[in-house]
This record gives structure tokens, sequence and C-alpha cells, in this order.
């Protein structure tokens, strides 16, 4: 019987800041269980696309994620 892979998860709190050029117009914040901070970041940029911060109509818009432990 093959072994199992075990890992350990993580909880974390993800602050993602929207911006419009270089000014930032709102902040969501996730918790998110993952294996690593890049994973957690990685899903809450996506979760934030959906957000009512993430608008077409806003120009030159972008996103960061900052992940720390919870």
């Amino acid at each position: 019987m093959p072994a199992a892979s075990q890992f350990s998860l993580t909880s974390f709190i993800v602050d993602v800041d929207f911006f419009c050029d270089d000014e930032r117009y709102g902040t969501e914040t996730y918790t998110i269980t993952a294996a690593s901070r890049y994973q957690a970041e990685q899903d809450a940029l996506q979760r934030s696309g959906s957000s009512i911060y993430d608008d077409d109509r806003i120009p030159d818009r972008r996103r960061r994620a900052n992940a720390r432990e919870a």
C-alpha cells in the first residue's frame, strides 16, 4: 500500500488591496487555510475576483495580496 502524502495546513489572514494606478481604493480580508503563504495569497486573489471592488469600469486596476499567519 503506498504511503499517503502528508502536509500541514495553516490558517492565514490575507488582505487583498485594490488599486487604481498607485492609489488604493479598497481592501478585502480573507481567512484562508493553505499549505503555504504563497498558496493562500493566490487563493485570496482568485476569490477577490468576485469582490465589489473588482470593477471593470475602474481604469488600470490591480490587486496585491499580503498574507500572515492567523
